[in-house]
């Protein structure tokens, strides 16, 4: 809907052959019937399929009358706004093209898959106002809608926000409630999800029966947030409030609160405010945890930061405090940042519960392009460090070099792709220790086949008397590290109605002492459409492991193994007659464990503008009710 007021916008900027003397209003216009310009009046008068164009922009109408003293144009009649595949059609449209406001009436516009109806639009500078409006949320190529929303205002930000007010929801041609303010935006990426309450309701071993409910709350252009809401027969409720209160572009207040039943809460408040030339960011954050099996026992944490920042003869200054449950003593650090183009300068200095700079300073290179897409970063480091696990206090001498490429085109067919980097420390313990890793891959098609090489590096080197300095949160050194990783795999369509898709990855770890750790995943999926209404599926997938591998992160556990067959039949009812069934029942066996591991059922109505459906989980005892609105 905001394009509405470009497409207005650009009859300012149009031109007209008729009026070549005037140059402050340069229209195009033609029409089938006739163009005058009324010199007396200074009225441009065009009737009969008129049109106003601008390179791929253009307006049509049945009649067009321009008025050069007043800037009003009004055009009526079958009026079309169009730029790109965008249109607004429209009735009437009265518009002053020097202010930017105006009235549309009668009109309507698809955007991204919201359709607009409205009796007047009122085109206020930047922003549209709508009254008597119909707004219908869905992507619809037929009038039966079955369910659409009325409002008495609906205003569109330049943002694209859509903020509706009086809203009531009609279903086939009945107005039965009304609703909260409803807020979405024009760009699907940014669309609420849960612009209009949506309950879920089912029934699983661990829950028993709930009901659980997710929305979008818009209270009005300052204050937004979101709420979830659960309640069950058996583990307890949860609820999760996060809300922001923007009154003015310097002051934000964000409440955020969390809370489950038998396990605890969690809260935090957020207040950003500018004061003058100094920003100032104010954080609390309290967890009380819960035991359900002992209602005595209750444990609480907390964690409060202050941020103070301006900016000095263009150097970035900073005041940061921290203080929280475990570590009573204030944390204070001072920071001064200053960046131009590729390059920056950092000082710090300050205490902290883990470790305290006494100060450190950094000079450095961020992503410097020396040509051809080859990034280059660099930072040297000086500093005065303590660290309070090891109650080690001494000086630190670093320097960080690294380049990187992350495509090199070599054919239409072949990309390579590399990265690497080290690290040298010399401490005034008299330590030295070097850190290097490397990464270089390879992405080549070959025919229908997609394959990847990959080979990565890391090593350690040498001695540091700092545990945050280790390449691995490991109690010692792992050293040397090599990681050579190969997959192939493709996506076919064999025929029309058989889709095959399938990849086989194996990775091998190699470490300093000599300890080999393998790791296979091996994925395929085919689907194969039997006729207009049925279809089935097939999977198959494993992933397997040979060796041990010294840290734990790289580590696959037992869970994470698979050996495991799917199969899944699909039943569709005409889905271009609305409303449709779809039916799907799904199986799965686990080889490991020699057993079922999958067995569901779902039954789906799909309407044009929602669907509801029912699923249940054989294995897990589990039945979900769903109601799922199109917007």
């Amino acid at each position: 809907m905001e394009r509405i007021l470009f497409f207005v916008l650009l009859i300012s900027a149009l031109c007209a052959p008729i009026v070549q003397a005037n140059q402050e209003v340069p229209f195009v216009v033609s029409a089938d019937g006739f163009v005058v310009l009324d010199e007396e009046s200074q009225i441009i008068q065009a009737e009969e399929n008129v049109l106003i164009t601008m390179e791929e922009d253009s307006i049509r109408a049945d009649k067009v009358e321009v008025d050069l003293i007043t800037k009003i144009i009004k055009a009526s009649g079958n009026i079309l706004l169009v730029q790109g595949e965008q249109e607004v059609s429209g009735d009437a449209l009265e518009y002053d093209y020097i202010s930017g406001e105006g009235k549309f009436y009668n009109a309507q516009s698809k955007e991204e898959g919201i359709t607009f109806r409205g009796k007047v639009i009122n085109i206020v500078k930047d922003e549209m106002v709508m009254e008597g409006t119909e707004l219908i949320p869905g992507d619809h190529t037929h009038k039966d809608y079955h369910y659409k929303l009325t409002a008495e205002n609906i205003r569109v930000y330049p943002d694209g926000k859509v903020v509706a007010t009086g809203v009531y929801l009609w279903i086939k041609g009945k107005k039965i409630m009304p609703l909260p303010t409803y807020t979405t935006s024009l760009d699907p990426v940014e669309r609420k999800k849960y612009a209009i309450p949506e309950p879920k309701l089912g029934y699983n071993r661990n829950d028993g029966a709930y009901l659980d409910v997710n929305y979008d709350h818009y209270v009005d252009e300052n204050l937004e947030g979101s709420l979830h809401f659960k309640a069950t027969t058996k583990k307890g409720n949860e609820l999760d409030l996060n809300y922001n209160y923007s009154p003015s572009e310097s002051f934000q207040f964000r409440p955020n609160l969390s809370y489950e039943q038998g396990i605890g809460v969690d809260g935090s408040v957020n207040l950003i405010n500018k004061l003058g030339g100094i920003n100032s960011n104010l954080s609390y954050n309290a967890y009380i945890e819960d035991d359900e099996d002992d209602p005595d026992y209750k444990e609480k944490e907390w964690l409060a930061r202050w941020d103070l920042t301006t900016d000095i003869f263009g150097v970035k200054s900073g005041l940061h405090l921290r203080r929280d449950e475990d570590d009573l003593e204030t944390g204070k650090e001072i920071t001064f940042d200053k960046k131009w183009s590729d390059y920056y300068w950092q000082l710090r200095a300050g205490e902290d519960n883990e470790y305290d700079y006494k100060p450190q300073f950094s000079l450095g290179i961020k992503d410097k392009d020396l040509g051809k897409g080859t990034l280059f970063s660099t930072d040297l480091r000086i500093a005065n460090i303590y660290e309070r696990k090891t109650d080690i206090k001494t000086s630190k001498r670093e320097i960080d070099l690294r380049l990187r490429d992350s495509q090199v085109k070599v054919t239409d067919s072949t990309n390579l792709y590399w990265n690497g980097g080290l690290s040298m420390s010399e401490y005034g313990t008299g330590d030295d220790f070097q850190t290097y890793d490397f990464n270089l891959g390879i992405d080549q098609k070959i025919a229908f086949l997609d394959v990847n090489l990959d080979y990565q590096y890391y090593d350690e080197l040498g001695q540091t008397p700092f545990k945050f300095d280790l390449l691995t949160d490991e109690d010692q050194k792992i050293g040397e590290r090599n990681y050579f990783t190969a997959s192939i795999g493709s996506d076919l369509k064999l025929s029309d109605n058989l889709d095959f898709k399938w990849n086989a990855l194996v990775r091998n770890s190699k470490y300093e002492n000599r300890e080999d750790y393998n790791y296979y995943q091996f994925d395929t999926k085919t689907f194969y459409q039997i006729n207009e209404f049925n279809s089935i599926g097939l999977g198959y997938k494993y992933i397997g492991t040979v060796g041990e591998t010294p840290i734990e992160d790289e580590e696959v556990e037992r869970d994470d193994l698979y050996n495991e067959v799917t199969v899944s039949y699909n039943f569709q009812t005409n889905q271009l007659a609305f409303p449709y069934w779809d039916v799907e029942v799904e199986a799965g066996y686990d080889f490991i464990d020699s057993e079922l591991s999958t067995l569901k059922y779902s039954l789906t109505r799909e309407f044009d503008c929602f669907n509801t459906g029912i699923e249940y989980d054989q294995l897990e005892n589990d039945i979900h009710f769903s109601l799922r609105l199109k917007y």
